[in-house]
């Protein structure tokens, strides 16, 4: 047996007398101080006058975590706000609120983290800058969705919305599963919109029954301030707020822009299982296994279902604070009206219609950004463009949701894609190849810019087939079958579709004239006809019709395609009695000293180049004469020509060609420009002096040369061919 010491009575006595006093010392010492502030639900009780408010966390459950600790600003309604909210919802008690709108009032009063007034218009920016004063005007509450039931093809489901938006619009939607998408509450200070400029105008658009008075949180007013407690704040407030709808729900809610609504719904939004994580973590909440849909909207410029706004797609951890999405979601009557007399007056049927396409129209209404009323004009959508909506004419009802702003108007957003040069090309299936061909070209932005003035000649598919032109969607490649255009299809198409646009707004096509291409080449019009080059040798007469104004610029509907040409500049003097002495000295030269001057077979001049800009300058047969006559070219008569002689006529052509423009009878090659032909000394020049009236050169002597019309103005391979009254000497 084991035996113990034993202690007499008076150890034992002592030993007891200092562990109590060790003990009173350590819960002196760990004993809450008594400055501390009571917690928040003994404040509130304390306070006497959040009874009701009271009896609401009890009832939904938040008694525990208000009283313990944690770090909240709760925004408390008074008594008093409840006795209004009481009579507007016909009840005589709050024991009579259910408890799943006391939870909904109770989760949406409370917000994670404690903010002062002072402090609550501030952003808590997680990057280098920090904490940024008088930015935010949206705090993050304890309230969100969850999963609910849906009815999708005809059968209920259970759905969970999506939760990110990704940076570009074309990107997957993005959802996370420890992410409870939860909703925002608005509110207003004097410094927030000092710093942003807005008014009490953009509050009272939006809550018109609500007096600003500094400090309000959605519409209603703090009456107490900064209440401190243990374990967080309290701003007292003088209305019940329930959880404000996000802008999906109140396009759901709004039968007159069912239209709008029903086109998101039927080509663009989807539905697509829930992750694993999500299942499993759906399964541990509700002890049951099913199947939870995400739903998204992809090819949207942002999820009308998103609480987070750009927190997944670049954006910061607490970026709602400061930003959110605005719809403008037009009613049905402008839906109609633009439906018949724009968007579906070719393809007819939506169904017919691209996606894209659709999703261009829905995404001119939706905007990454808060789009205060007093800021439509200076707010812009994902294409640049402002909201082109009068806030007191265009706007039918505004609501300020959890998640962004949400207006119904009654006309659409006139967006560029529909309004501009690119509407009657993108709206009508007939012109889907020129769509691809702009695309490739990069000019589909520019049609629709309207800072740039342009005019567009369309080119059907109809037009493409008859070039050898064809487009392989499924490998996004073109390919070209004709010679007349050469060989490489894709140089083909960008040269086609920048001839077929033109900077400037051209309305009047009466005049002789020629007009610049988007690719610097040039068309021709004569008295109502317009033509490029490749129309000349084919001999294909072009009907320019249906002019129609955009607000752009103009566009016109050909009979058939402008065709640009790949010959030198030869063939384009050849045929022309007006040219014809120039000619015969090209071709003489090419007899003696074959290819020194010109190609008869390839009719290439020495030293033009088809891949630049080039104007020549032919004097007339009778200036040729008077050349001969005062010994600057040698005579025809002999058989061949000697190498003075060639050398004598080289340098007579090449004075007469001015490289790397277009000179035309406007301003823009007027002044020195250097010719082909070189010198010891380096170029030599010619002036030009050109207006719209006259057009005169001015070569090394003084003489002077002017350009006569009509006979001027010969198109050429990337060239245009004017003749001279004179001859040109250096």
């Amino acid at each position: 047996m084991i035996k113990y010491p034993r202690f007499p009575l008076y150890a034992v006595v002592l030993f007891t007398l200092l562990f109590s006093a060790c003990q009173k010392e350590i819960d002196e010492y760990y004993a809450r101080p008594a400055s501390l502030e009571p917690t928040i639900y003994l404040q509130l009780e304390a306070k006497e006058q959040f009874t009701s408010y009271l009896a609401l966390i009890e009832k939904a459950g938040y008694k525990d975590i208000l009283s313990s600790a944690g770090y909240f600003t709760v925004f408390a309604p008074t008594d008093d706000a409840f006795q209004t909210f009481l009579q507007e919802e016909s009840l005589s008690s709050p024991d009579e609120i259910d408890s799943l709108t006391a939870r909904k009032i109770v989760a949406y009063s409370l917000v994670y983290n404690l903010f002062t007034q002072e402090q609550i218009d501030d952003y808590q920016s997680t990057k280098e800058q920090g904490w940024i004063e008088d930015k935010a005007f949206r705090r993050t509450t304890a309230s969100y969705k969850w999963v609910y039931d849906e009815m999708v093809d005809g059968s209920m489901k259970k759905i969970i919305d999506q939760n990110g938006v990704p940076f570009y619009s074309d990107s997957r939607p993005i959802f996370s599963s420890d992410d409870n998408n939860n909703k925002n509450i608005p509110y207003f200070t004097i410094p927030y919109m000092n710093e942003e400029n807005i008014s009490e105008y953009d509050y009272n658009y939006f809550f018109p029954e609500s007096e600003f008075t500094g400090f309000n949180v959605v519409d209603a007013s703090v009456t107490e301030a900064d209440i401190l407690c243990e374990n967080g704040i309290v701003h007292a407030t003088d209305k019940v707020i329930l959880p404000l709808s996000n802008i999906e729900e109140f396009l759901a809610s709004d039968e007159n822009c069912s239209d709008f609504k029903k086109l998101i719904d039927d080509y663009i939004t989807e539905y697509v299982l829930a992750p694993k994580s999500f299942l499993d973590r759906y399964e541990q909440v509700h002890g049951i296994r099913e199947n939870v849909m995400v739903k998204s909207y992809p090819l949207l410029n942002f999820g009308l279902n998103v609480e987070n706004y750009m927190r997944y797609g670049g954006g910061e951890t607490y970026d709602t604070q400061i930003d959110s999405w605005t719809l403008f979601a037009p009613n049905n009557a402008a839906v109609k009206d633009f439906f018949d007399n724009v968007f579906l007056k070719y393809y007819g049927s939506l169904d017919r219609m691209p996606q894209a396409l659709i999703a261009e129209f829905i995404n001119a209404h939706l905007f990454r950004s808060t789009v205060w009323p007093s800021k439509f004009d200076i707010s812009s959508n994902e294409f640049g463009e402002p909201a082109r909506f009068d806030p007191e004419s265009n706007i039918e009802r505004k609501e300020f949701g959890s998640n962004g702003l949400y207006y119904k108007t009654n006309i659409v957003q006139a967006t560029d894609a529909f309004f501009t040069a690119l509407g009657p090309i993108i709206l009508n299936p007939d012109y889907s190849l020129m769509f691809e061909a702009l695309k490739g070209a990069n000019l589909d932005y520019i049609l629709k810019n309207t800072d740039i003035k342009v005019t567009v000649f369309m080119i059907n598919n109809a037009g493409f087939d008859s070039l050898g032109i064809s487009y392989n969607s499924g490998h996004g490649s073109w390919q070209l079958d004709n010679p007349e255009l050469g060989t490489n299809a894709n140089q083909a198409i960008d040269r086609l579709i920048n001839l077929h646009v033109l900077i400037g707004e051209h309305d009047n096509l009466r005049a002789d004239a020629l007009i610049e291409t988007w690719g610097g080449e040039y068309l021709r019009h004569s008295y109502g006809f317009p033509y490029a080059t490749g129309n000349t040798e084919q001999s294909d007469f072009i009907v320019a019709s249906n002019k129609t104004q955009v607000s752009n610029g103009w566009s016109y509907v050909l009979s058939s395609p402008f065709q640009y040409s790949i010959s030198n500049i030869g063939r384009h003097i050849e045929g022309k009695p007006e040219f014809k002495k120039f000619l015969d000295y090209l071709e003489h030269s090419a007899s003696s000293f074959p290819g020194w001057i010109y190609d008869i077979d390839k009719k290439e001049i020495t030293n033009i180049s088809s891949s630049d800009n080039n104007t020549l300058f032919i004097p007339t047969n009778s200036a040729m004469d008077s050349a001969v006559a005062h010994g600057v070219i040698p005579e025809l008569g002999v058989a061949y020509f000697t190498l003075e002689e060639q050398n004598q006529l080289l340098e007579f052509v090449m004075y007469h060609v001015v490289p790397n423009v277009i000179a035309t009878n406007n301003e823009k090659a007027s002044g020195d420009w250097p010719t082909l032909l070189s010198t010891e000394d380096g170029k030599a020049y010619v002036n030009l002096f050109n207006t719209v009236e006259n057009f005169t050169l001015i070569d090394n002597q003084g003489r002077a040369s002017n350009v006569i019309l009509p006979s001027s103005n010969v198109l050429s391979n990337r060239a245009v061919i004017h003749q001279i009254d004179n001859y040109l000497k250096y």
